[in-house]
């Protein structure tokens, strides 16, 4: 771990068995403390996280640049108040920043860019939506590869939130979510026909054993059982798929 000075803050947090090198992925998070740690479904930084974090596991190290740039820069304080005038007024929250004096977005790139170039990097590949992120690094001579880093949102206020950033900041995200529902359910598809075959291979093998007759809910039990096992267990397999789904996904930026 390694501490970014400056004006704002952070944390750059390194994983990985070995020394990272160039390529490797890159997460640049503001902290958030509603969506990070009280799981608020009206924002995506929490699952942001929480799927960046299964991407860099995925692909065995990685850096994460934690940086204390809550409420967009504004402070924990600022964000609150921005947020009941959103629910308020029914505003997106640039609009209620702008309504309250706050600059929409004061956060800059720059410290993490510097700490970035101190561990040794010059090309890294960025799980990011923010076309800022792309540009602070590259104007401080990275080389930034943009990795999309989408997620469903969870709520109709998470919606309105990603149409703003998509239509106020220009980040890099769908107009509708409806492919990526349907990229999530074939993968749960998948994984429940396989739960289904080792079920039923179970099930003939424990009828086999002690010789009792084989019914279909015996199958079904045992397929459930391998389901609720398996699933938990497959968040780097549900990031990998991610992976790939963003290296073939049009929304790039540059």
């Amino acid at each position: 771990m390694a501490e970014i000075p400056g004006e704002q803050p952070g944390h750059a947090l390194i994983f990985g068995s070995g020394s990272i090198g160039d390529g490797c992925l890159v997460r640049i998070h503001s902290r958030c403390l509603y969506g990070d740690a009280l799981e608020s479904d009206d924002c995506d930084c929490g699952p942001e996280l929480t799927l960046s974090m299964d991407m860099i596991h995925a692909e065995r190290g990685g850096v994460l640049i934690y940086l204390e740039q809550e409420g967009r820069g504004a402070g924990l304080s600022s964000k609150a108040r921005g947020y009941r005038l959103s629910q308020n007024e029914n505003l997106d929250t640039f609009a209620s920043f702008e309504r309250l004096g706050y600059d929409p977005d004061s956060r800059h790139y720059r410290d993490a860019a510097i700490t970035l170039k101190a561990l040794g990097l010059t090309t890294v590949r960025l799980l990011t939506n923010n076309p800022d992120k792309i540009a602070h690094l590259t104007g401080e001579g990275l080389c930034v590869q943009h990795v999309p880093l989408l997620t469903v949102p969870r709520s109709r206020r998470a919606r309105r939130y990603l149409t703003a950033k998509r239509e106020r900041r220009g980040h890099a995200l769908p107009r509708t979510w409806w492919l990526c529902r349907i990229a999530d359910g074939l993968l749960a598809a998948v994984f429940v026909g396989v739960a289904s075959i080792v079920g039923a291979g179970l099930a003939d093998g424990l009828a086999g054993v002690t010789g009792l007759a084989h019914h279909g809910s015996l199958s079904a039990a045992a397929a459930l059982l391998v389901g609720h096992l398996g699933w938990s267990r497959t968040r780097l397999l549900r990031a990998r798929f991610r992976l790939f789904c963003s290296g073939v996904s049009g929304l790039r930026l540059t």
